[in-house]
């Protein structure tokens, strides 16, 4: 795991940029080094893709270029995709590295600016980054400024080798093998899969460009079209080459057509290494740089299979035949490819879902296209399956919830800017198998209003996306009160009504330096600012927000909402982990504390002290 702590940077961290090759702009911006412009090459290296209309509108004459080479090797890496992020235009521009290595992006206006760079066999890093998931070092490009040296050495990928069998020590051909590991989405920390390959008829299995981290290797028995591949079904009738089959098709991803009737099948379950099928007890393997790890060798579980089944009935109390049906389990794993079953409804409202291993599931039920001329409707349950059938789950289909309501602006300057763009969305604080249309929000009228329906049950946070630059949301009133930080708990059939959105043109911003014990000015850390009150630690939280600085040596965090926060500095720190409440913990002892008004911009200087 990567180090927690407010100070000196790890050792490996440090051994990224020491095998980057001397001069590179990485290198020099460790203490703060600022890029001289110089003139850059007269003909662009990379052709950026295209451009949005937004990009357009803030062209300049600026340009940035550098080189892309092997931390490893110092070679120069061609072909590698260079992607060009500002805070002031949408989307992204690419470029292609040349048979030099180099690239260029031109006719940029001023502002700041990430680049990032990626290539198969090497790990995706940005400028700046010690580490793949710390956040990217911004750099400020002055209007009609040349720069150049914006240099970026990729280490090449890490790779985990070793060997699945079955129960009898016989290898498992054409299994799905995953490497995951914990990241944070959206300030939530869920695990993912990172890498993946399939065991070749020897077992074997190869997953390489892993980044630096702990992973859980899990395998999978998958059923390929046709009959062949690996069988996923209980014991008694016929399945894959190397798999147990069991009673009934089944609606799962793993059908079973010849299946028999025994009254106890077992099959494999998803296993994870050293050979155990829940991830609590699986064992995590760390990576290093570029580091080859070989042996991970076990063998996947055989464990009691189960149906679960039941009845699916319409709101008008008809069976609901064609409905999709979807089990995915409840802890961490949900997010694991194999992982979740589906099927569809019969036409006389029944499903069963056959093979399901021991395990705690959400049963979902979902009728309805997308954009089409029905609506959509649902139901969910929750299930323990524990190798005995589980056949009484009835589940009764009901309509999303509605919110309607208005937005309005307020300023005190800026007159207020038209509704074009502005989108109403609702963020779900529990994820789900099956995906309402009212998760993808709706646009707001000319007039500012909105109604947003099909949207799933739950406790939900309501927002606006595609808000005018230099505006941000304010506040969302419902019933006299503010709940721009309050999930709303949304029901079935639920119709909210008067809801209020307000923007605002009066945004904070806070910049400054941090500079250690000898004067110095730094930019290999991380400025945190979060709020004195607990209760606002949480994913998503708009209190919360992190900053690297640019090569100038500035930080810059802008857009929180007016309170009284703690400052904090980090070394290195995980993209998103601040908002880990035992994380923020740790950093509170030394936090610098700081109240912010309304618009007001301020100018904060800290200092970075060693570990003592």
């Amino acid at each position: 795991m990567w180090t927690r702590q407010p100070v000196l940077a790890v050792a490996l961290c440090l051994a990224i940029v020491a095998m980057m090759p001397p001069g590179t702009a990485l290198g020099q911006a460790r203490r703060g080094g600022t890029q001289s412009p110089a003139q850059p090459p007269s003909q662009p290296f990379g052709q950026p893709t295209r451009d949005t209309p937004a990009q357009e509108a803030s062209r300049g004459e600026a340009t940035l270029s550098g080189r892309v080479l092997s931390a490893d090797t110092g070679a120069v890496v061609k072909r590698a995709v260079v992607s060009l992020q500002g805070e002031d235009i949408r989307g992204r521009r690419r470029a292609q590295t040349d048979e030099t290595g180099r690239y260029v992006f031109a006719d940029l206006a001023a502002g700041r600016y990430t680049v990032t760079v990626s290539k198969a066999g090497f790990v995706t890093l940005a400028f700046g980054q010690k580490h793949p998931r710390q956040p990217a070092l911004p750099i400020q490009i002055d209007a009609n400024a040349q720069l150049r040296g914006v240099d970026i050495a990729l280490p090449r990928g890490s790779v985990l080798t070793g060997t699945v069998s079955d129960e009898d020590g016989e290898p498992l051909a054409r299994a799905l093998v995953l490497a995951s590991r914990y990241v944070y989405r959206q300030g939530e920390r869920q695990i993912e899969p990172a890498g993946t390959d399939q065991t070749d008829d020897r077992g074997q299995f190869r997953v390489f460009d892993l980044e630096p981290g702990d992973y859980f290797v899990s395998v999978t028995l998958i059923q390929r079209p046709g009959g062949g591949g690996v069988g996923f079904g209980g014991r008694g009738g016929a399945g894959g080459p190397f798999g147990r089959a069991g009673r009934g098709g089944g609606a799962g991803p793993f059908p079973n057509p010849a299946a028999g009737s025994d009254p106890e099948p077992t099959g494999f379950a998803p296993t994870y290494y050293p050979g155990v099928t829940e991830i609590r007890q699986a064992m995590p393997l760390t990576l290093g740089l570029s580091q080859v790890m070989s042996g991970v060798d076990f063998a996947a579980q055989l464990v009691p299979m189960a149906r679960v089944g039941g009845l699916v009935i319409a709101p008008d109390g008809s069976p609901a035949g064609g409905t999709q049906i979807m089990l995915t389990p409840t802890d961490d794993t949900r997010r694991i490819p194999g992982n979740g079953l589906g099927g569809r409804v019969a036409e006389d409202g029944s499903f069963e879902v056959s093979n399901v291993p021991p395990g705690r599931y959400r049963v979902e039920a979902l009728a309805g296209r997308r954009g089409g001329d029905r609506e959509q409707v649902f139901a969910n349950h929750e299930v323990t399956v524990a190798g005995q059938d589980v056949t009484d789950v009835t589940l009764m289909l009901r309509r999303g919830a509605r919110l309607s309501g208005t937005v309005e602006f307020t300023s005190s300057q800026t007159p207020p800017p038209s509704f074009e763009r502005l989108a109403i969305t609702t963020s779900p604080l529990v994820s789900s198998g099956l995906r309402m249309q009212g998760e993808s929000g709706v646009r707001v009228e000319p007039d500012g209003s909105f109604v947003l329906g099909d949207i799933g049950p739950g406790p939900r946070l309501i927002g606006v996306t595609g808000a005018p630059d230099g505006w941000q949301l304010y506040a969302v009133q419902l019933e006299g009160r503010d709940v721009i930080d309050t999930p709303v708990e949304l029901r079935g059939e639920e119709s909210i009504e008067h809801v209020v959105l307000v923007l605002t043109d009066q945004i904070t911003e806070l910049t400054g330096t941090v500079r250690d014990e000898g004067g110095d000015a730094l930019t290999d850390f991380t400025v945190i600012a979060f709020p004195t009150d607990e209760r606002l630690w949480r994913p998503r939280s708009r209190h919360i927000l992190a900053s690297r600085p640019d090569q100038n040596a500035q930080y810059r965090l802008r857009g929180l909402p007016p309170g009284d926060y703690l400052l904090s500095v980090v070394e290195v720190v995980e993209e998103g982990e601040w908002f880990e409440p035992r994380f923020l913990e740790e950093l509170r002892r030394r936090a610098t504390r700081m109240t912010l008004r309304g618009g007001e911009a301020q100018s904060l200087n800290l200092a970075l002290e060693a570990e003592r």
